[in-house]
């Protein structure tokens, strides 16, 4: 069935979306003739009319390439046919929907859903943005005296104003003959004069809000000013970087730790304070230097406080650059929306992916040090406010949701639209355009960090003063939260599905060749399920005890008997930790809630922040893959002065030592926790060290391939050797037994680890596998094979297999996984109650 042709004339249209109407009225032209008009004036009003008319054609041609006739509109003023463009496709999109139910209307439906693109589908911006460079650089006849007008090209000025004047001389477009003054976007003539600077030097001066074209350049010049700010800022932190890390090339003694050391080196890297690789110290000082030595402590000293000067002015411009891209955004849930607010030019999300805003977006949201939010809240509040109004069209929230082309090299979006440069955008190494996480990604992370904050912090305003800067950071991730919630209501609003971690991932992981579609989607199952339960803050003390004590916050009742360090807790309940040692751990806390690896949880204890449980998931390729490892640790009161106390739980009833540096008693030794020997550099470094180092050298350190050479004196990682392979044979024995099996029990069902349910449950077929291929490369756990001998298994994977036990000689190793297939019958059947 074709579509419905519309008659526009005359008729009333109706823009509305949830909070807002906007409505215009579209008709034939009518031309008044007085006895009183001269026929000058008659003339003027006709042609007027007529380039009008031939404007709105244009732009419905050039915005809406190829497409049909049968939605053509074209009214008289400019804004409106803008308007009505856009109505014009979202009739179209109605029409098909009433074709399709059956039902017919009167008006159209406007609301709609927008779903992002695919990356597969999706060209670079700079070859989207292309096709609108005319707008931008393009000039024009003079509308009095018909000479040639060029498009006017400046630098704007950061100044802190919306319409700053190197802005707003560059919205108009003078006549150099006749002096008439036109807006630059939709050319219409203006009576500023031809030097107007804007409405900042001329209050008289509109050419800001005269039309949705005009708001794109104001949009273009603005980013285009701040890419020249940011690329100039890059180059001299690079710079200050380069020269501090070559005063440090000689004095580098960090090493690299392999089998047979357990430290995390820190080395003596470059200290990066999150904002371009200079930090709030200096490490010049002029001491007792005399002569030439003590001029070059001088310069180094100067030279160090102009890159702090230049630190801060760069702060300061990147906060009002933010201010006036937010401003000149669209704004449809604005009081008195425009029409570019409602209809913005098509251009403005390109223009925003194109520039370096981005980048700088990027570069904040990773940051995960909230006393650096704190130091720079200015920025972080001025972040806020762009995002959010980001977040209000459907034009601009793609650059928050879709994920990212990374910018390679370029001159920056304002000389390349004047062709002089090209942006060029990173390749991997296969050649294929790389794609960085969503802006949204890392704002969620952001935001749970806030929480995780927000949660830990809670508890110190009720067992110390409140103190100055614990208040800030409260009220700084308070106003993340919300922010958050704030865009996640626009975009519930607007209807937005994305693909960001849907098949955008899926997509890269197999173009990467990585691993196969079904392998892909499991892999990313698990990691989405990991990144959702990695870190809680939940009780842990014994649901019987209490919390009454005898001074505020004071929990002399509460106890814990179900953790190792249960004694020192009940002993530290009245001693009260430095106000500085609090905060350092809740910010810490609060980092881990975002930079754990897939395969670590945290669990935090919501009255005592010093009482954690941490489960830890055996690496794939060790004799540890697809196991469980519960640890206890405790912060000492002297944390982080001193490393914190660790204590495995996963011993099978202290009966197996599954590592030269787990023992069976739970003692975990490791050079960083101060419980084995090592250089300096992989020991404990108070108040740079952390609790997540500690883990990930838990993980990638303890929990190796090759775990028999972890013991002293027993050389090289060597995956030949005989006494290696049979002590891997016994350690996937005992995981298999203790860390995967004794998880599935009946009792831990109800425990405090929710991850139980998703680690088993989305990777089963791969934790079968990996038993039933030890199984048959360990004598250990393979049983001598019988022609009578069978057992019922509901899974058929180890009768596949041919592994069948002989009921004369039984195997306690496939008895273990007869016992793991029946188990994960029964757990799939089972309610879990998620966290």
């Amino acid at each position: 069935m074709p579509s419905q042709k519309r008659d526009l004339s005359p008729s009333r249209l109706e823009f509305q979306n949830s909070k807002k109407r906007f409505r215009i009225t579209t008709s034939e032209p009518i031309i008044i003739i007085d006895d009183d008009d001269d026929i000058t004036e008659i003339l003027a009003q006709i042609k007027q009319h007529e380039e009008s008319e031939k404007l709105a054609k244009q732009l419905q041609d050039k915005c809406a390439p190829g497409g049909s006739s049968s939605n053509a509109i074209v009214i008289e003023d400019d804004q409106d046919a803008v308007l009505a463009r856009r109505l014009a496709e979202e009739w179209e999109a109605a029409d098909a929907v009433e074709q399709k139910s059956g039902e017919s209307s009167s008006q159209p439906t406007m609301q709609r859903k927008y779903s992002l693109r695919s990356p597969a589908e999706q060209q670079t911006p700079t070859e989207s943005l292309s096709v609108y460079r005319p707008l931008f650089t393009s000039g024009r006849p003079c509308t009095r005296c018909g000479k040639a007008v060029a498009s006017p090209r400046g630098y704007v000025t950061i100044s802190g104003e919306t319409i700053s004047p190197s802005l707003g001389s560059l919205l108009h477009a003078p006549c150099p003959s006749c002096k008439a003054n036109h807006c630059r976007g939709c050319f219409q003539p203006h009576p500023c004069p031809a030097t107007c600077k804007g409405v900042t030097k001329n209050a008289t001066c509109t050419v800001d809000t005269c039309c949705t074209e005009v708001r794109a350049i104001a949009v273009f010049e603005a980013l285009g000013g701040f890419d020249r700010q940011y690329i100039g800022e890059k180059a001299l932190s690079h710079s200050r970087a380069a020269a501090i890390v070559s005063d440090n090339k000689n004095s580098d003694t960090s090493k690299t730790v392999g089998p047979g050391g357990t430290g995390y080196g820190i080395g003596q890297s470059v200290y990066n304070s999150g904002h371009g690789g200079y930090g709030p110290g200096s490490k010049y000082g002029l001491g007792k230097l005399r002569g030439a030595a003590a001029e070059a402590g001088r310069e180094a000293y100067r030279e160090a406080t102009r890159n702090k000067e230049l630190a801060a002015y760069w702060e300061v411009l990147a906060t009002r650059a933010m201010h006036m891209i937010a401003a000149l955004l669209p704004s449809p849930y604005s009081e008195s929306p425009q029409v570019y607010d409602l209809l913005p030019h098509p251009s403005i999300g390109l223009l925003l992916s194109s520039s370096k805003l981005p980048d700088l977006l990027g570069d904040l949201l990773r940051n995960d040090s909230v006393t650096d939010w704190i130091a720079r809240s200015d920025v972080y509040y001025a972040m806020l406010a762009l995002l959010k109004r980001m977040a209000d069209s459907e034009l601009t929230v793609s650059v928050l949701l879709e994920s990212r082309f990374v910018t390679d090299k370029g001159p920056g979006i304002e000389p390349w639209m004047w062709d002089e440069g090209e942006i060029e955008w990173e390749k991997g190494s296969e050649g294929g355009l790389e794609r960085a996480p969503a802006l949204y990604e890392y704002f969620r992370k952001l935001s749970k960090q806030s929480e995780a904050f927000i949660a830990g912090a809670s508890r110190l305003m009720e067992i110390e003063e409140d103190s100055e800067e614990t208040i800030k950071a409260i009220s700084l991730c308070g106003d993340i939260i919300a922010a958050r919630d704030d865009v996640e209501r626009a975009i519930s609003v607007l209807g937005v599905t994305s693909t960001v971690n849907g098949d955008s991932q899926e997509d890269t992981l197999a173009e990467k060749g990585k691993a196969t579609a079904a392998s892909a989607k499991v892999e990313q199952a698990y990691s989405l399920a990991c990144e959702r339960l990695a870190f809680r803050h939940i009780p842990l003390g014994d649901p019987d005890s209490n919390l009454k004590g005898k001074g505020k916050g004071k929990a002399t009742g509460l106890q814990y008997s179900t953790f190792n360090y249960a004694t020192t807790v009940t002993s530290t309940q009245n001693s009260t930790r430095n106000p500085r040692d609090r905060l350092h751990l809740v910010k810490e806390l609060a980092v881990l809630a975002t930079s754990l690896p897939p395969g670590i949880w945290v669990r935090v204890d919501e009255v005592r922040n010093d009482v954690i449980k941490i489960m830890i998931a055996g690496p794939e390729g060790t004799p540890y893959s697809g196991g469980l490892f519960e640890f206890d640790c405790f912060m000492p009161l002297a944390y982080p002065a001193v490393p914190p106390q660790m204590h495995l739980r996963t011993t099978g009833g202290g009966k197996v030592r599954f590592n030269p540096n787990l023992y069976d008693s739970g003692k975990v030794c490791l050079s960083l926790l101060g419980t084995w020997p090592g250089s300096p550099e992989e020991q404990w470094s108070p108040y740079k060290s952390t609790l997540l180092q500690v883990l990930v050298s838990i993980q990638s350190m303890i929990l190796i391939d090759l775990p028999y050479f972890n013991e002293p004196g027993y050389g090289q990682a060597n995956p030949k050797s005989t006494a290696s392979i049979q002590y891997n044979q016994k350690i996937s024995l005992q995981t298999t037994r203790w860390a995967i099996v004794d998880w599935l029990r009946e009792e831990n069902r109800k425990s405090i680890w929710g991850v139980i349910a998703s680690h088993f449950s989305i990777r089963k077929e791969k934790i079968y596998k990996d038993i039933c291929d030890w199984a048959e490369k360990n004598p250990l756990m393979r049983a001598y094979t019988a022609a009578n001998a069978q057992y019922s298994n509901p899974i058929g994977l180890n009768q596949s297999r041919g592994l069948h036990v002989p009921r004369s000689q039984p195997s306690h190793g496939m008895d273990l996984v007869k016992e793991f297939d029946e188990r994960m019958l029964e757990v799939q059947k089972w309610n879990w109650v998620d966290e």
